[in-house]
């Protein structure tokens, strides 16, 4: 059994809008756009060049009044690391996640957001380093 990760903060509202999608991403990969839904699992598409840097999604805006009490890994990817947690004092959620050296090939790993249970697969293309898009 593999340990989980947690993060967590206080208090967890669903706000006027129960799909949310990601906010931003950053570094040498491409996120299909996708919506987080309360009390269901959301597929998400990622693709990641494996040039040695992360990529780092921003899950949800303050703004929208969506605030998370933990993030937790519930599937680690296979051929990555992953990490997960609650940054600043509006508790935004990100997501980050690094192909493992030389790797390139399919992955998946899982995020659930709490309370509510958003939860994200993310299926992953790891593509090698200069890869044509």
């Amino acid at each position: 059994m593999l340990p989980l990760a947690v993060t967590s903060c206080a208090g967890f509202g669903m706000g006027p809008n129960p799909y949310v999608q990601p906010q931003s991403v950053e570094g040498p990969c491409h996120v299909k756009t996708f919506f987080v839904v309360a009390l269901s699992t959301s597929p998400a598409e990622m693709t990641v060049d494996n040039s040695g840097q992360a990529c780092v999604i921003t899950m949800f805006n303050p703004d929208l009044q969506v605030v998370q009490d933990g993030a937790v890994i519930t599937e680690r990817a296979a051929h990555g690391r992953v990490w997960t947690g609650l940054f600043g004092g509006d508790r935004v959620a990100k997501v980050v996640y690094m192909p493992l050296p030389g790797y390139s090939g399919p992955d998946r790993f899982n995020i659930t957001f709490e309370p509510a249970a958003r939860d994200v697969t993310f299926n992953v293309t790891v593509r090698p380093p200069g890869a044509p898009p």
